[in-house]
C-alpha cells in the first residue's frame, strides 16, 4: 500500500514538473525571439497587458533609456537614469536594428537586444564611440514614454515650399512664432533618395536660432517653414534647392540643386518681447 502511494506521488510530481517545464518554455518563447536577419530581442521587464494602454509604433515619438556594451561587457555608452534619448520611431533617426527593437513596446518595458553590424553602424562603424565596422551591438533599452502625434493640414507655396503639419496644436493653446522670436528646433534632414544628412536628435540638443533675422541664420525655406508655427507643433517640410542651398549645395553631404526633406519640431519658443 505504501509503495503504491509512493508511485502515485512520484507520478504526480513528475507530471507537475514536466508541465511547468513545458509551460516555462512556451512562456519564454513569447518573451524572446530572433529575426531571420539576426536581430535578437528578449523582454526582461514585461508590462501587464491591463496596464499597457498603448504600444509603440512607427511615427511615435519615444523617450528611451539605453545601455550599450561590447561582447566583453565593456560599456560603450549609456544614459540610464539621466535625460532620456528622444527620437521618432520608424523614421530612420536611429539605426535600423534599434528602430525595430523599440517597436511594439509598452511604456516601462525593458528589453535586451543584440543588433548585428548590418543593422547597426554597418561596415563603417562609428569612430567617435569606438565602434568598429560590422560590430555586433549589445543593448539594454527601456521605453520611458511615448507621444503619438495628431496630424493637421498641408499646403504648397507657389515657389514649391511644401509644408505638412504632422502634429497640430489646438488654437486656444497655440503660442505662435513670428519674426524676431528665438526658436528651439528639433529636426531630421534627408535627401530625396532617403539619404540621411543630419539630425539634432543625434546630438540630443535642439538647434537654436532667431526667426527672420537679417542676415538670415538659416536657409530661407526653413525661416518660412518655422513662421506661424505653434510651440509643440511638428511639421514635415520639403524645401526646393532655390530656397535651400541652391546650385552650390553644401558639400560633401548636400549636393548642388538638392531638394531637402525635413521633419521639424518647435520644441520651445521664446517671443521677442520675452527676451
Amino acid at each position: 500500500m505504501f509503495n503504491k502511494f509512493n508511485i502515485i506521488t512520484k507520478f504526480i510530481l513528475i507530471t507537475i514538473l514536466l508541465s511547468t517545464h513545458i509551460l516555462g518554455e512556451d512562456s519564454e518563447e513569447k518573451f524572446k525571439w530572433t529575426d531571420d536577419d539576426g536581430l535578437e530581442v528578449k523582454i526582461v521587464k514585461p508590462i501587464n497587458l491591463e496596464k499597457c494602454k498603448i504600444k509603440s509604433q512607427s511615427g511615435d515619438i519615444v523617450d528611451q533609456y539605453y545601455k550599450l556594451i561590447d561582447k566583453d561587457g565593456q560599456v560603450i555608452g549609456t544614459n540610464w537614469g539621466k535625460k532620456p534619448y528622444t527620437f521618432t520611431l520608424g523614421k530612420g533617426q536611429v539605426i535600423e536594428g534599434m528602430d525595430r527593437a523599440m517597436t511594439g513596446m509598452c511604456i516601462g518595458e525593458k528589453r535586451k537586444v543584440v543588433i548585428p553590424g548590418k543593422l547597426g553602424f554597418g561596415n563603417d562603424g562609428r569612430d567617435r564611440d569606438g565602434i568598429k565596422g560590422d560590430q555586433t551591438l549589445f543593448y539594454t533599452v527601456q521605453l520611458v514614454d511615448l507621444f503619438r502625434p495628431v496630424p493637421g493640414g498641408s499646403f504648397t507655396d507657389e515657389d514649391g515650399l511644401q509644408i505638412t503639419v504632422t502634429h497640430k496644436i489646438d488654437d486656444d493653446k497655440c503660442k505662435k512664432s513670428a519674426p524676431g522670436d528665438t526658436i528651439h528646433q528639433q529636426y531630421t534632414l534627408h535627401l530625396e533618395d532617403g539619404t540621411f544628412v543630419d539630425s539634432s536628435f543625434s546630438r540630443n540638443a535642439p538647434f537654436i536660432f532667431k526667426l527672420g533675422a537679417n542676415p538670415r541664420q538659416v536657409i530661407e525655406g526653413m525661416d518660412r517653414a518655422m513662421t506661424g508655427m505653434c510651440e509643440g507643433e511638428r511639421r514635415k517640410v520639403v524645401i526646393p534647392s532655390a530656397l535651400g542651398y541652391g546650385e552650390s549645395g553644401r558639400l560633401p553631404q548636400i549636393p548642388g540643386g538638392a531638394t531637402l526633406y525635413f521633419d521639424i519640431q518647435l520644441e520651445k519658443l521664446i517671443k521677442k518681447d520675452e527676451l
